[in-house]
């Protein structure tokens, strides 16, 4: 547990690396999944998965997020999901009119 502010980057690199093996039966090069990538439409998570991919990442960079303002259909969608990550943690910020964004992510 790193205990930092994770860059939008480090989430990312982390959810790569913790599916890697599921993402290559639906990408060639795991490195080069897309933003739009779901991981639960992908089959690479079930329901209960979401959960255990947010607890890995708190776990990772001993952080506790608020997920409640993330809409559910961008909760498993790459890069909506780490770049709320890296908002709600402290780090970047969610561009104005994406989904979830609210006064309090903006810098």
């Amino acid at each position: 547990m790193s205990n930092t502010h994770p860059t939008a980057e480090q989430v990312r690199n982390l959810l790569i690396s913790r599916y890697s093996a599921q993402i290559r039966a639906k990408v060639p090069d795991p490195a080069e999944t897309p933003d739009s990538f779901d991981f639960l439409l992908e089959g690479v998570i079930d329901s209960f998965g979401v959960l255990e991919m947010v607890g890995a990442v708190e776990s990772e960079f001993g952080i506790e997020l608020d997920m409640s303002g993330l809409p559910a259909e961008q909760m498993t969608v790459l890069g909506p999901l780490v770049r709320y990550i890296a908002a709600r943690a402290g780090r970047g910020s969610i561009p104005d009119g994406t989904p979830g964004a609210d006064s309090s992510d903006r810098e």
